[in-house]
């Protein structure tokens, strides 16, 4: 807080600007000292701190350095003039920035705010951002391609962000019931962005392999074909593409090999997700605008993720909810199958059971009065096979299955544990041995496994063939997956999530257990819906 202006430029300003790639000594690149002719030296001395230039010798940007003690913004008033001069002597109005060696400011002057950067922008990145700026076309203008979305409330999806935009907002929050449409909305808004030439860099980020690889196959290559596009790893960055995916866990390990301008659009699926919260300081460090995309409805988010994103009152840039699509003939709605069997909510205690049993433990040695099984510890702790050969036998007999009536339709089992999953498995297949290949477990550690004849994850696996049938899963298909084929979600685990229960209005289904089915309209129909 002791430094000169001249010591801020020299120990903290200088190294900023270097570790954005400026060469600051070659002159053609960064200037220092630059005067503005013609203009009086009252009260200041008519001399920009730094000129950084383009190849063709005009002034891309301007930075007005101010010393440790002084708020960066004291320089408002300076630079706004500084850039007012230049603009009458080349093509186009450099950029700004502000910098105290602490904080640095970017200012766009005359089209929006200046606005906090956590760094300075690489020559690229001025050289995009000058390009879209001059030729860009208004996002709202911009015509929608009908093959990407054609329903009317994704066309009013992408119009209320684009108007969001169009009036200097920087973050824009879409929420939409599974089976809507997110990811092809968000392509769709990805086009648009890019036909208007408002955006040239995009990242689509998603907290799980699958989802980024279902985005960059299901999403970029389906719908936008002729865009340059890659996958983000640590060890892995083509800077030279348009379009990005990466998980979040990996962005936050490589994030600094970018600079702060170097995406202009940014997109979170999921972005209501515990993991987001800890992602601030990645989504604080790059400045392009950004777009939070979620299923879980409006009133379970969290306050931080409508803050993060901009949006007042807890009110989302749009949203088209599951009753609404419902009603509309968007999506089908469930049907709700509670297994017999109680325990696994309740547990098992001593005090609890009938005489005969009680009788049946002291007998074993076993006080029935230490009995005391949470319905988790269960399956954690016991290995109760009998237990699981009943869930089957309810399972398959309750389930929708396929045309032949034999096989259940696509199901997707949601277990407790990794243990738990396969256990659910060997019961299935010593239950029945007639059905090779129908179960299949799918998780974390298994979700990258390649089969040698089609090269394909084992998810990719389920969703296109015939077999398996049932995806016995833990934490992987929960969330975010396209599975349009699913007719059966059995939860063989307790559900607490209110996410989860999002839609249904009997308060006793906020915690049930066993089984739970969903029904989709016949899908020889063509019916567009969503399990």
């Amino acid at each position: 807080m002791t430094l000169n202006e001249a010591q801020t430029r020299a120990f903290q300003i200088d190294p900023q600007l270097r570790a954005a790639d400026w060469k600051l000594k070659d002159r053609t690149q960064v200037g220092l000292e630059v005067p503005v002719d013609g203009y009086d030296a009252e009260p200041w001395n008519g001399v920009t701190d730094y000129c950084l230039y383009d190849p063709s010798g005009n002034v891309l940007a301007i930075v007005e350095a101010k010393r440790c003690s002084r708020h960066a913004r004291d320089a408002d008033e300076q630079l706004r003039h500084y850039v007012t001069e230049i603009a009458k002597k080349q093509p186009f109005a450099p950029f700004g920035f502000m910098a105290n060696g602490h904080d640095i400011w970017f200012w766009e002057v005359g089209l929006a705010n200046p606005r906090l950067v956590a760094g300075f922008f690489a020559p690229a990145d001025l050289e995009r951002l000058k390009f879209l700026l001059r030729n860009r076309r208004p996002l709202e203008a911009t015509p929608i391609n009908s093959s990407i979305v054609d329903r009317a409330y994704q066309h009013e999806a992408i119009r209320r962000l684009a108007e969001a935009f169009a009036a200097n907002k920087r973050r824009a929050l879409l929420v939409m019931a599974t089976g809507t449409g997110k990811t092809r909305v968000a392509m769709a808004l990805i086009d648009v962005f890019l036909r208007s030439n408002q955006a040239q860099n995009v990242l689509f980020l998603a907290d799980r392999d699958a989802l980024v690889d279902q985005t960059l196959t299901d999403g970029f290559k389906a719908h936008l074909p002729h865009e340059p596009r890659d996958r983000i790893y640590t060890h892995q960055i083509d800077k030279t593409k348009r379009l990005f995916v990466a998980t979040e866990q990996t962005l936050a390990l490589c994030y600094a090999k970018f600079s702060p301008g170097f995406f202009d659009l940014i997109i979170f699926d999921e972005a209501h997700r515990s993991l987001f919260k800890r992602f601030t300081e990645v989504i604080e460090y790059f400045d392009a605008r950004m777009i939070g995309l979620t299923a879980t409805p409006a009133n379970f988010i969290d306050r931080d993720t409508f803050r993060v994103f901009g949006c007042d009152a807890n009110v989302p840039t749009f949203l088209y909810d599951y009753p609404q699509a419902v009603k509309e003939g968007f999506l089908v709605d469930f049907s709700l199958y509670q297994a017999h069997t109680s325990f696994q909510r309740k547990g098992i205690k001593g005090v609890d059971l009938s005489e005969e049993d009680r009788n049946a433990l002291a007998e074993q040695g076993i006080d029935p009065d230490s009995l005391d099984y949470a319905g988790t510890a269960i399956e954690v702790d016991v290995s109760n096979r009998d237990t699981l050969r009943k869930q089957w036998e309810e399972v398959m007999e309750t389930c929708l299955k396929d045309q032949s009536g034999q096989l259940p339709g696509k199901t997707i089992v949601f277990a407790m544990t990794k243990k738990h999953a396969h256990r659910i498995a060997e019961v299935f297949e010593e239950m029945y041995p007639q059905h090779v290949g129908v179960a299949q477990v799918i998780m974390s550690t298994t979700e990258r496994v390649r089969d040698g004849s089609y090269g394909d994850g084992l998810i990719t696996k389920f969703k296109k063939n015939n077999l398996p049938r049932i995806a016995i899963s833990v934490d992987m298909l929960d969330t975010g997956i396209d599975l349009p084929e699913t007719v059966n979600l059995v939860f063989m685990k307790r559900v607490v999530s209110r996410h989860t229960m999002a839609g249904l209005t009997e308060p006793k289904c906020n915690n049930f257990g066993d089984a739970l089915r969903t029904e989709r309209a016949d899908l020889a129909s063509g019916t567009d819906s969503s399990a």
